[in-house]
């Protein structure tokens, strides 16, 4: 069973509103059907990090609350709220700023220089893509060409 793409726009919508109100972003967004029931599966935080699990619990009560009342998934949902942590995933230019200088493990959508996966320290990101060094070299690649970011945790 699937949702359509208009109920999907319809909670984001009303999720990204939540959040705007506390200050917070989205960093990800999953609605899917699974054993009977639809599951709404947020990630959050604020731009510099650092949400709290009572944020977190305070928002999965709006989100439920508006699902209940505007019966969008029907009767059976559940809503998951959580922190990125620690673990937070890099995937747009806002997201590589904020982790320049820092040690990224980085999987590719096609492989570049023979490889999809690196590790490295990201020297810049700017509007063109990133920079990440990696034993001496710089590769350079595009926002589109990446899969998936991480910082590496040492």
């Amino acid at each position: 069973m699937s949702i359509a793409d208009s109920q999907k726009e319809t909670i984001k919508s009303k999720i990204l509103e939540c959040l705007e109100s506390e200050g917070m972003e989205l960093v990800e967004l999953r609605i899917f059907h699974s054993q009977g029931r639809y599951t709404v599966r947020a990630l959050i935080d604020y731009p510099q990090g650092g949400v709290t699990l009572d944020e977190c619990a305070k928002l999965n009560s709006k989100i439920f609350s508006f699902l209940e009342k505007s019966n969008e998934l029907g009767q059976h949902f559940i809503v998951e709220v959580n922190s990125p942590g620690l673990d937070r995933p890099l995937k747009n230019q806002q997201d590589f700023l904020k982790a320049e200088g820092r040690a990224l493990c980085l999987w590719l959508n096609e492989p570049v220089e023979g490889k999809q996966y690196y590790e490295g320290k990201l020297k810049k990101a700017d509007e063109e893509g990133l920079q990440l060094e990696t034993k001496g070299h710089i590769l350079t690649v595009s926002y589109s060409q990446v899969k998936l970011g991480k910082e590496k945790i040492i």
